[in-house]
C-alpha cells in the first residue's frame, strides 16, 4: 500500500517511518514537512521518491496515488490536515489529540463520517500487548475501589537528544512565530481563558495524559462526571477525580520534570488486590510495559506480565494497514478521541468555573 508521511518530526522520524519502511505491506510513497532539509535527508535515506513542504500540496497532488497517510504533525495541525486528507477520501491516521479544541475535534468526525475512508487516531497505548493483558485481568474483576493514574513524563528533548541522531528542520522565523501564534490562538479558545499561563498548561497536559485519558476508556468507558480539578505548582501539576459511568472513580495526576525517568502508570485496587501496568517511556523503542499483579488479605502473591516486546508503534500502524485492506475494524476512532479533547478541556474548563464542552 502506497502511504504518504505527513510532518517528520521526531516521534516521525523515530517510530513512524521507520517502522513503515519495516512493514511489508507499506510503501513511503511521499513526504511533507515545512523543513526542506528534513524532506531531503529523510528522503534520500528511505528513497521516498516525491516530496513536498506543504501537506495541501502532497494530498492534492498524489491522493488518487495513494492508499492513505499518516499525519505526524504538531498537535494544532491534526485537525485542519485530518479534514483535508479525508475531503480527498483518503484513508487516514492522524496523532493523538485529534484536534486542540472540541468544535475542531467535531469536524474531523463529521469529515470522518462523510467519507467512505479510515480514520484511526493514533493512540498506540491501546495497541501495546501488556496493555492488553491488563485490560483482560482488569475485566475479570468484579469489584472495583479505586482507579489512580499517573503520567510524569522526563525531559523528553533530553532523551531524545541522548540517544537519537534526528534532522532539525530549518524553519524560518516567521514560519516559528505564525505557527506559535495559531496553537496558542487554539488552546485560549480551548479552554476558554486569557490566561498564558493556564493556556500553556492546557497545552502542555494535552499532548500528556491524552494516550491515558484514552487507555482508561478502553478499559471502563466514558467518564460521567468531574468531581475535583487543580492545577497548581505554576502549571506543572495537573490533579483531578473523575467518575465513570459505573460510578467507578479515578485518580488522575499529571506533571512536568526535567528528570530522566519515566513514570506513567494505571493502578487498579479491588478488596483482595492490585493491578498495575507500568508504561515504558514512549521514545525508547522495544522496552516493553509491564502488568504487575498482588492479591491476598491473608497471603500475597505477586505476579508479573510481560507479554512482548512487540513495539506499540509498529502494532498499530500495521493495524491502521489491516484496516485499509478491510481485515480490521478501526478501535481508535475520531469520535472517541473528540470525547477524549472534550474531557481534557473541560478539567480545565471546570478548574475555571467556566461552562463545560462535553456531555457527563
Amino acid at each position: 500500500m502506497r502511504i504518504g508521511l505527513i510532518g517528520a518530526g521526531n516521534i516521525a522520524q523515530i517510530m513512524h517511518l521507520p517502522y513503515l519502511v519495516e512493514l511489508p505491506d507499506a510503501d513511503v510513497h511521499a513526504i511533507a514537512d515545512p523543513g526542506r532539509n528534513v524532506v531531503e535527508e529523510l528522503g534520500d535515506r528511505y528513497n521516498i521518491p516525491h516530496r513536498y513542504e506543504d501537506s495541501t500540496t502532497l494530498i492534492e497532488e498524489q491522493a488518487d496515488e495513494l492508499d492513505g497517510v499518516v499525519i505526524a504533525t504538531p498537535m494544532h495541525t491534526h485537525a485542519e490536515t485530518a479534514i483535508t486528507a479525508l475531503e480527498a477520501d483518503l484513508n487516514t491516521f492522524v496523532e493523538k489529540p485529534v484536534a486542540v479544541t472540541a468544535s475542531d475535534a467535531a469536524d474531523v468526525v463529521e469529515a470522518a463520517e462523510a467519507t467512505d475512508a479510515v480514520c484511526m487516531v493514533g493512540y498506540m497505548k491501546r495497541y501495546d500487548p501488556s496493555y492488553q493483558r491488563f485490560a483482560e485481568l482488569v475485566e475479570d474483576e468484579d469489584e472495583i475501589d479505586l482507579i489512580t493514574n499517573t503520567v510524569i513524563p522526563p525531559d523528553v528533548g533530553g532523551v531524545i537528544a541522548d540517544v537519537y541522531d534526528n534532522v532539525a528542520a530549518d524553519l524560518s522565523e516567521e514560519f516559528l512565530e505564525a505557527s506559535g501564534e495559531n496553537r496558542s490562538a487554539q488552546l485560549h479558545a480551548a479552554i476558554d481563558t486569557e490566561d498564558e499561563t493556564l493556556a500553556y498548561a492546557y497545552g502542555y497536559h494535552l499532548e500528556s495524559i491524552c494516550h491515558d485519558v484514552n487507555a482508561l476508556r478502553g478499559l471502563f468507558g466514558d467518564v460521567k462526571s468531574i468531581d475535583h480539578v487543580d492545577v497548581f505548582n505554576n502549571w506543572k501539576y495537573l490533579t483531578a477525580q473523575v467518575q465513570y459511568e459505573d460510578g467507578r472513580r479515578c485518580t488522575l495526576q499529571s506533571g512536568a520534570t526535567d528528570r530522566k525517568w519515566y513514570d506513567e502508570r494505571i493502578r487498579v485496587d479491588t478488596p483482595e488486590a492490585s493491578l498495575s501496568i507500568s508504561f515504558s517511556n514512549a521514545f525508547i523503542k522495544n522496552t516493553p510495559s509491564k502488568v504487575r499483579v498482588e492479591r491476598g488479605t491473608d497471603e500475597l502473591t505477586a505476579t508479573e506480565h510481560t507479554p512482548s516486546f512487540d513495539e506499540s508503534f509498529k502494532r498499530e500502524l500495521a493495524y491502521f494497514l489491516d484496516c485499509i485492506a478491510g481485515e480490521a475494524e478501526v478501535l481508535t476512532g475520531p469520535r472517541e478521541a473528540k470525547r477524549d479533547v472534550e474531557l481534557l478541556s473541560d478539567l480545565f474548563r471546570s478548574y475555571q468555573d467556566k461552562e463545560l464542552v462535553g456531555t457527563y
